[in-house]
């Protein structure tokens, strides 16, 4: 399920014309009654508790939504069979006017994939069973919305939160995508009108809502497999959808090849490009150039895009089984058929699902929600419980909910309620907060670090040793990297904003260091910045994921347990001389391997990008410096993007103090930029009047934003410029690489054919890619394959495998990436994430700017590029199932609510504290953990370090109904 505001005025106006009409976009003299005869799709239909409160209370739910009556409810606020005005009618503003008045929300409810094309392609009665199913999953899914979800405010500022007499909703069932696939869906209207428990109309919480929005789609994909399993006898099982995504769930039987050629929107502008291309050769006698190709690109996107043309359900049934046809040549009702084969399983009741299932499903669920983030709510542990939970059939909606009731209430109490503070009195239902103890203890193992010295000792020259030695950099990075030398603590942490030369500082910190105390350590978040960071520093980096691997994961773990078999071979009686020398070797070099994973005493040990790096991590490098008295010095800027998995502990830090910090930029070669950057950083609106009075902000339709960016960033790459193509999220980005790789065929210097590479594009001879994991069998001259090198393909191999060789290094050897390696981890390499740009550092960047971006993201954009950082900013949203583009917004618009909106993680102690004033520190047990792998052998006793000498509840959410 997506959700999707409609604002007042241009709101208004995509309900009407494309939601209820099934964006077919009818004219405004046309009725929504000629739409529902000419496709015969079902008229929209009003559902929920709060129509009893309308039309002098005659309105019936189910009865057919007509257009006058939408006009009152979702365009003025009234009630849409009087027209009185139901509480303060709305008053839309002119486009561009600022912020519009919420009339609705629009919540879709999407079939899996597997489903709409076992629907599309079934008998009149699979099909009629299966849109059965839908319904009743979607009637239960509302069921719970209207009970659990829908709130309104009341008090003081809306301070306190309660239920309301119900919801008012129009519900419209839709067929087909925009492109014509099978996408069985209903957009459900959620009106922004409720009455309160006294009887007085307000608008509904809408952050409740968005809060509940993942809870609900998972509730309702569990209940809709539910009822097809009921129904039809079905099996599901969960399909990969990449890294960092949780998978789908679709029906067995169902070939990835149909749901691919059933997904082919990607692929209409392309091959029309193709066509497009081809005819103009013909006709001119030459290649387009590439302001032709740009233009007719953005032609080409407009006519591709379906006007959503009014099909009759009958046409697009014998369209999509001529279409199975072609790509199986098998008959569309065998390929249904397929589906429908499941064993028979006796639907589960929730008092069959026993305390060892329950209790196995609860330890999904907190492993879930804390590898996601160190805080999190009541309706997170709502959306896990739903998923781990998932691969059970159950016998009714009724027993769905009893379960994931069960399943919420024995989480919630293994986890750690931060917000339990009884004086608080104005909580949103599902906001409750929990961490684990783990995490707390991580945090606080963090915190006591920054406050603990170690014995390292302090020699009576060092600061004159520091002054000399990082003499040559500027005030504020002297200032900074001599806290760190002559600092006794355990922890320290040095923040530094983009461009303020951290890489510079952290060189001469190293070299001093390694003068007055002992050796460097390096670790980064990736292996490319892990061999960057190792130049500057002169020492060993590695990724902190890789040290913790090796030092007390798995690896560590294997090593541990080959050591215990290696020592029960030297006390075997029975065994020869031979065998005991050969586990007495066999434990040598145990240890001896070991021990290149552990941190020495005197060791400065740096964590770069420390804002990216997870708590847990830190707390264990931390552990493991503290055991061999050494020094962590965490480097990064919290400001900046934080960790994918539970994170926050840098930011705590950071706010908390003390800190080393750094101030002035470097990387900047316009004045105005570097001061804008730091506006930005914080969050101040004024920044982008610089951006924008500096001619550095475009803004149209997302299409022509992405023809402009790559136009822009192909135009710089060929003067010689080092380039960054950028977009926040990934779709965007595999858009602009297969419009690059379109240009570069048309210009050919690509070849057409190619192989898939694991983002679903092509990758041909003369493409650039960029590798997604370190691969360390893969040796290159300067180590092995890193996650984010860019290369080069030079020749595509039988098999699936590719040879390519480094780009912007021509004369270097080629290398061999197998076929199963480039299935999983090569992309094409032309744009990236913003994400994956942190701590990069080029000429200029170009970075396509979407609406749900956050301010970190926005930061990180227009940091990157020494001499121009350029913005594309989209003002639509287009969405390539059926939404149309929605609301227009200005440029300015957008952006103002990118800057407003901050991904930044709250620690779990910072939250504890926000919560309880008087305590700010949660009890935590005087114990700590002890290591997961203990040391191979003995450890030695340490002793003071001699300097060197000098050289000169509430109650459950998820309640029953």
């Amino acid at each position: 399920m997506s959700m999707h505001k409609l604002t007042v005025g241009d709101g208004y106006t995509y309900l009407t014309r494309h939601v209820a009409a099934g964006d077919a976009g009818l004219s405004p003299a046309d009725s929504l009654t000629a739409y529902y005869e000419q496709t015969g799709n079902p008229a929209g239909r009003w559902l929920g508790r709060g129509l009893e409160s309308l039309g002098a209370g005659d309105f019936e739910p189910r009865s057919v939504v007509a257009e006058l009556a939408m006009t009152h409810l979702f365009r003025d606020g009234c009630d849409p069979v009087t027209g009185a005005p139901v509480g303060r009618p709305y008053r839309a503003t002119a486009p561009g006017e600022g912020r519009h008045a919420v009339a609705g929300y629009d919540l879709t409810f999407t079939a899996p994939k597997s489903v709409s094309v076992v629907w599309g392609l079934a008998d009149d009665s699979t099909r009629a069973t299966l849109y059965d199913a839908h319904r009743a999953a979607l009637a239960s899914a509302l069921e719970f919305v209207e009970h659990s979800v829908i709130r309104t405010r009341v008090g003081a500022a809306g301070c306190r939160q309660v239920k309301t007499r119900g919801m008012i909703a129009a519900a419209f069932d839709h067929w087909d995508s925009r492109a014509g696939d099978p996408n069985l869906h209903t957009h459900v209207v959620i009106a922004n009108k409720v009455q309160g428990p006294d009887g007085v109309w307000r608008s509904l919480d809408g952050r409740t809502l968005h809060a509940a929005t993942v809870t609900v789609s998972e509730l309702y994909d569990a209940l809709l497999a539910d009822e097809v399993t009921r129904r039809l006898g079905t099996t599901w099982s969960p399909r990969d959808r990449g890294e960092r995504r949780n998978p789908a769930f679709e029906l067995d039987g169902v070939g990835e090849d149909l749901l691919a050629d059933f997904s082919t929107r990607s692929e209409q502008i392309h091959c029309a490009q193709q066509r497009w291309t081809e005819e103009f050769a013909e006709r001119r006698g030459r290649a387009p150039s590439r302001t032709e190709t740009t233009r007719a690109r953005q032609h080409l996107t407009r006519e591709t895009r379906p006007p959503k043309v009014v099909r009759a359900l009958c046409d697009l049934l014998a369209d999509w089984a001529n279409r199975a046809r072609a790509l199986t040549g098998l008959e569309p009702a065998d390929l249904a058929a397929r589906a429908l084969t499941g064993g028979y399983g006796r639907p589960l009741h929730a008092t069959d699902v026993g305390q060892e299932v329950r209790a196995a499903i609860v330890a999904q669920v907190l492993e879930d929600v804390s590898t996601r983030r160190s805080v999190w709510s009541t309706w997170n542990l709502g959306a896990a419980a739903l998923r781990s939970s998932l691969a059970l059939r159950m016998a009714s909606a009724e027993d769905r909910l009893a379960l994931t009731n069960g399943l919420v209430a024995a989480a919630g109490d293994a986890c750690v309620r931060l917000d339990d503070n009884p004086e608080q009195t104005h909580r949103r239902v599902g906001e409750e907060t929990f961490t684990s103890l783990e995490l707390l203890q991580a945090e606080r193992t963090l915190l006591d670090a920054a406050e603990t010295d170690i014995p390292l000792g302090i020699h009576p020259l060092a600061e004159r040793i520091a002054d000399r030695h990082l003499a040559e950099l500027s005030d504020d990075q002297r200032d900074a990297a001599k806290a760190v030398l002559l600092s006794t603590r355990s922890l320290d942490v040095l923040v530094g904003p983009a461009g303020s030369g951290k890489t510079t500082t952290l060189s001469a910190l190293a070299d001093g260091w390694r003068r007055m105390r002992g050796d460097v350590v390096g670790l980064a978040p990736s292996a490319s910045a892990a061999a960057t960071l190792s130049e500057a520093l002169g020492a060993r980096c590695e990724t902190a994921a890789k040290w913790i691997y090796e030092s007390i994961g798995d690896a560590a773990a294997r090593r541990a347990l080959a050591y215990q078999q290696a020592r029960a071979a030297l006390g075997d009686p029975d065994a020869t001389y031979w065998d005991r020398n050969d586990a007495n070797q066999r434990r040598g070099a145990l240890v001896a391997t070991q021990d290149q994973w552990r941190f020495r005493r005197g060791d400065l040990v740096v964590v770069d990008e420390a804002s990216m790096a997870d708590t847990r991590t830190l707390a264990a490098l931390v552990d493991q410096a503290a055991a061999a008295d050494a020094k962590v010095l965490l480097v990064g800027d919290h400001l900046q993007r934080g960790a994918v998995d539970a994170g926050g502990a840098f930011g705590m830090l950071a706010r908390r103090g003390p800190t080393a910090e750094l101030r002035t930029l470097w990387r900047f070669s316009h004045p105005w930029e570097a001061r804008a950057t730091l506006d930005l950083r914080h969050g101040d609106a004024a920044a982008l009047d610089a951006y924008i009075q500096h001619g550095r902000v475009s803004h149209g339709t997302h299409d022509d934003m992405l023809d402009d960016a790559l136009s822009a960033a192909t135009d710089a790459e060929a003067q010689g410029r080092t380039v960054l193509l950028a977009a926040a999220d990934r779709r965007t980005v595999n858009e602009l690489n297969a419009r690059a790789r379109a240009e570069r065929i048309r210009t050919g210097t690509v070849r057409t054919t190619g192989i898939t590479l694991s983002d679903g594009l092509t990758g041909g001879v003369g493409d650039r890619i960029v590798t997604r994991r370190n691969n360390r069998r893969l040796r290159t001259n300067d180590g092995f394959v890193r996650n984010g090198v860019l290369w080069q393909i030079t020749d595509v191999l039988p098999g699936g495998g590719l040879r390519v060789r480094p780009v912007g290094d021509p004369a270097s050897g080629t290398l061999r990436l197998p076929a199963a390696y480039v299935a999983e981890s090569v992309e094409l390499g032309y744009a990236t994430t913003t994400a994956r740009s942190q701590g990069m550092t080029v000429g200029e960047t170009h970075t396509v700017i979407t609406a749900g971006m956050g301010r970190e993201d926005l930061y990180v954009a227009v940091s990157r590029g020494r001499h121009l950082n350029r913005l594309y900013v989209a003002t639509d949203r287009p969405d390539p199932d059926c939404l149309p583009s929605g609301e227009a917004a200005t440029a300015r618009e957008v952006l103002d609510r990118i800057l407003a909106t901050t991904h930044a993680e709250a620690s779990a102690t910072e939250t504890w504290a926000t919560h309880h004033p008087d305590a700010p520190q949660p009890p935590l047990p005087a114990t700590r953990p002890q290591p997961v792998i203990p040391p191979l052998r003995p450890q030695m006793t340490p002793r003071p370090l001699t300097p060197s000498p000098s050289p000169v509840l509430d109650g459950s959410v998820l309640e029953r109904w």
